[in-house]
C-alpha cells in the first residue's frame, strides 16, 4: 500500500508517520498533518542518552503559519526547517496504539505508543487543541530511552522566532534513476530506500532510508572516504569491526571504508538499530600497517 508520508523537522529528529495500513496510523498522519501550519512559540528541551554520555540542550522554537519551523540554539544559531512530504510502502513491523490521556504543560495530550513486537520503540503527546507535538520519547531496544523531545514552554498563536521566516534554498542534490546498487541496496535491516541522489564527485552516491519510523542516510563511494571531523575520533569496535563514529544531540554518524569503497552513515536511530543496520553492510576492512603506524605515532 502507497502511503504519504510526513517528515517534520525538529531539532534532534525526524519522525515518518504512515505506519502501518490502519485506521489509527491514518489518525496519527492526519494529526500531524494538521499540526503543519499552526503558529506557535515556546522552548523545547531535548535529553538524549547516548553510549558516548547524556547530551542536552534547550532550544528556542516557533511555526509560523507557512509550516516554517525555526530553532535557535543557546549559541543563537537559527535554523528553519519545512515539513516534507515523501511516499514509501510500508510494512507491518509497527503496531499502534493509544494509552492513557495525560498532560504537558497542564495541557491535556493524547498519547499515541508505536511498538515493535512487545517493546514500545515511540512514545508521542499530541495537544488536544492544536494537534502539535508537545512530546516524542525514543526507546531502545531494551527499553531505556534513547532521547526526550519535550516542550517546557508552549505559546499557541505566537510565532516567536519563526515571525516572517522562510526556508532558504540552498539548491538540492539531484535525483539519481532508480538501479540496484550492492553497495546501497534497495531494502536494508528492514529499511526501504526511499530517494538515490547523485553526490558532488561522480562516484559518490547518498541513498535515503526509512522503516515508518526511524530514517537515515547512508553515503557510497568508490573511493575511500575521510570525514574530517571524525578523524581524531577514537575507533569504536562493534560485533569485532572498527568504525569511526561521533555523537550529537540524537543523532550518530559513522564512516568506514570497505571492499564496495567508503561508507557514511547519518542517522537519528536507537543504538540497537544502528547496530541492525551496521550488521548488514559491508564490514570495514582491516586496517594495514602503515596505518597502524600511524596511529600509534601521532594518533
Amino acid at each position: 500500500m502507497m502511503r504519504r508520508v510526513l517528515v517534520l523537522g525538529s531539532a534532534v529528529l525526524i519522525l515518518l508517520a504512515g505506519l502501518s495500513s490502519t485506521a489509527m496510523a491514518d489518525e496519527v498522519t492526519d494529526r500531524m498533518e494538521r499540526s503543519v501550519g499552526v503558529v506557535y512559540s515556546g522552548e523545547q528541551s531535548v535529553i538524549c542518552d547516548q553510549p558516548d554520555g547524556r547530551h542536552s540542550e534547550v532550544f528556542e522554537v516557533g511555526q509560523n503559519e507557512t509550516g516554517v519551523i525555526v530553532t535557535v540554539d543557546p549559541r543563537g544559531t537559527r535554523r528553519a526547517a519545512k515539513a516534507l512530504m515523501l511516499s514509501t510502502d510500508l510494512g507491518d513491523q509497527y503496531t499502534i496504539r493509544m494509552t492513557e490521556p495525560d498532560t504537558v504543560l497542564g495541557r491535556p495530550v493524547d498519547v499515541v505508543e508505536i511498538v515493535d513486537g512487545n517493546q514500545t520503540r515511540v512514545r508521542l503527546s499530541f495537544d488536544v487543541e492544536s494537534s502539535v507535538l508537545l512530546m516524542s520519547e525514543i526507546f531502545n531496544g531494551d527499553g531505556s530511552t534513547y532521547c526526550t523531545t519535550r516542550f517546557v514552554a508552549f505559546t499557541p498563536g505566537v510565532a516567536g522566532p519563526a515571525e516572517g521566516a522562510e526556508v532558504v534554498a540552498h539548491g538540492e542534490a539531484s535525483e539519481a534513476p532508480p538501479r540496484n546498487d550492492p553497495a546501497l541496496p534497495a531494502r536494508l535491516a528492514g529499511f526501504d530506500r526511499l530517494k538515490l541522489t547523485l553526490g558532488s564527485e561522480p562516484d559518490v552516491l547518498s541513498a535515503f532510508y526509512g522503516d515508518g519510523v526511524f530514517t537515515f542516510q547512508l553515503t557510497n563511494s568508490a573511493r575511500p572516504i575521510s570525514v574530517p571531523e571524525l578523524d581524531r575520533q577514537p575507533r569504536v569496535t562493534i560485533d569485532g569491526h572498527q568504525y569511526q563514529r561521533i555523537f550529537e544531540l540524537g543523532r550518530v554518524v559513522y564512516a568506514w571504508n570497505t571492499g564496495l569503497g567508503g561508507y557514511v552513515l547519518v542517522g537519528e536511530l536507537p543504538v540497537d538499530v544502528q547496530e541492525r543496520v551496521l550488521a548488514e553492510l559491508p564490514d570495514p576492512k582491516s586496517r594495514g600497517f602503515f596505518e597502524r603506524l600511524w596511529d600509534d605515532l601521532f594518533g
